[in-house]
């Protein structure tokens, strides 16, 4: 049985509600930093890990093709909460999220490369002036939060390059693709199957799902706002990312994409 790391988060509960109904795997709840250790140390086979994981280790994973969580504007729930304009941020503390390991380079990325500015960045101090969120905890504050002013940062990415942002990838092991291949072949073929699916009945899905402090209909919006494709736009954006990445000093060299075939 196949070890599958599920983000603990909204934006992939339609794609893991269906993985979860097949009874076929053994699903491995985290968030995305955990699941990133997980599958580096051998912990999972595969999952939606972060895009940065994939370029920091390379040899050790194929990418599944065909899908990722990406924006093409709008995420909702990587965010910037601020108590200043971003642009008076020099200088300025802010707490980045210990959650996330692609979400925190980007925010680094824009702050050096789109504004020319240098916060301090904090992992210890939540209580900064501004603040980096991700997952459920920023889709909270996105729209029921009372900061003055509130960032997405996939719509500054998009303004800044325009291109889509891709935050996590589907990734599995090389030595699980040696071992298990007839497996992974046969997930693969599953979550396309799924990720087809995924958005067709998306009120249906409201059954089974709940977020304290959000309505159905936003619920709804924000599965809507997300995209799992993985286009050659999107891994155009990707590898943008990756060179600015590369460029800032977050990863050593911009990876080729290598997929499981």
């Amino acid at each position: 049985m196949l070890s599958i790391g599920q983000i603990d988060y909204a934006n992939v509960y339609p794609i893991f509600y269906q993985l979860e109904k097949l009874n076929k795997y053994k699903l491995v709840k985290g968030v995305p930093s955990f699941l990133n250790s997980a599958i580096r140390e051998g912990g999972i086979d595969a999952g939606f890990c972060s895009c940065i994981e994939y370029a920091r280790h390379p040899e050790k994973y194929y990418v599944i093709p065909n899908i990722s969580i990406s924006c093409l504007d709008k995420v909702k729930s990587v965010m910037l909460f601020s108590s200043v304009p971003i642009e008076e941020l020099d200088g300025v503390e802010i707490y980045l999220t210990g959650e996330s390991g692609t979400s925190v380079v980007l925010f680094e990325i824009l702050m050096r490369e789109r504004y020319g500015i240098n916060p301090i960045f904090s992992k210890d101090n939540a209580d900064a002036p501004a603040c980096v969120l991700i997952g459920d905890k920023a889709l909270f504050g996105t729209y029921n939060g009372d900061w003055n002013h509130v960032y997405d940062l996939c719509s500054l990415w998009q303004e800044f390059t325009g291109l889509p942002f891709v935050f996590a990838l589907w990734i599995v092991r090389k030595e699980t693709v040696e071992d298990k291949y007839d497996e992974v072949a046969q997930f693969v073929q599953t979550l396309d199957e799924i990720k087809n699916d995924s958005k067709k009945n998306l009120a249906a899905l409201l059954d089974h799902y709940t977020f304290k402090g959000l309505s159905s209909y936003q619920i709804i919006d924000y599965w809507e706002t997300i995209n799992y494709d993985l286009s050659d736009n999107h891994i155009q954006g990707l590898l943008k990312y990756f060179s600015f990445a590369k460029k800032i000093g977050r990863i050593k060299k911009v990876p080729a994409l290598e997929f499981f075939v």
